[in-house]
């Protein structure tokens, strides 16, 4: 399914049935704002540039907390913003790695200079884009501490995940989680009067 056509279904499906999940999400980042992500260090890939030509991440007073964690596991799409910035902290983990000789532990496993952070949850778990050239190019990777899970292949593309989280929206069927485990959605109305989707 064009990718186009998933980010419609997702729009469509958050505005009838997940209203604040809807509004939170940022109107289209600005082709500036999507350079400066990679800043010529590499080639954005194209499905993060579609991904931030339709919703720029989601508010940032959303985090932590509250509606925004629309993504399997409870990510939060990260803005353009917070893209640049994640992928610039990766460099400079990797390059204290490298000064303290103990690279076999983060380049890799939780950090990499041709990684861009995708989302995050509140817990500290991340979902990255691997733009490294090979076979998992392209594909989103779990980084957890607490699951040890290290640059884990999560989904083959940006548009697989979106295209599982939204058959799983709309069906119910349930997402396998990357320890083998299942989790779905539930929507959930919170103390503050908000309603935000809980994955569980």
């Amino acid at each position: 399914m064009p990718f186009d056509d998933v980010l419609n279904r997702l729009d469509q499906w958050l505005e009838a049935n997940a209203p604040d999940e809807l509004r939170v999400l940022n109107p289209p980042a600005t082709a500036a704002q999507i350079s400066e992500v990679a800043e010529n260090r590499f080639d954005l890939h194209p499905e993060l540039r579609v991904w931030l030509s339709r919703h720029n991440g989601v508010s940032t007073w959303a985090r932590p907390g509250g509606p925004g964690g629309l993504l399997p596991g409870g990510h939060y799409p990260l803005d353009a913003e917070g893209m640049r910035l994640g992928q610039r902290d990766m460099e400079q983990e990797v390059a204290w790695s490298l000064e303290d000789e103990n690279e076999e532990f983060v380049v890799g496993a939780t950090a990499h200079v041709r990684w861009v952070p995708l989302a995050r949850t509140v817990t500290g778990t991340q979902l990255v884009v691997d733009h490294r050239e090979g076979p998992t190019e392209g594909a989103v990777l779990e980084i957890d501490q607490d699951l040890e899970l290290w640059g884990v292949v999560r989904w083959k593309s940006v548009a697989e995940m979106f295209e599982e989280t939204v058959l799983s929206l709309e069906t119910g069927r349930p997402v396998p989680t990357a320890t083998g485990g299942e989790t779905r959605a539930e929507y959930v109305h919170e103390d503050d009067g908000t309603w935000q989707l809980v994955w569980r």
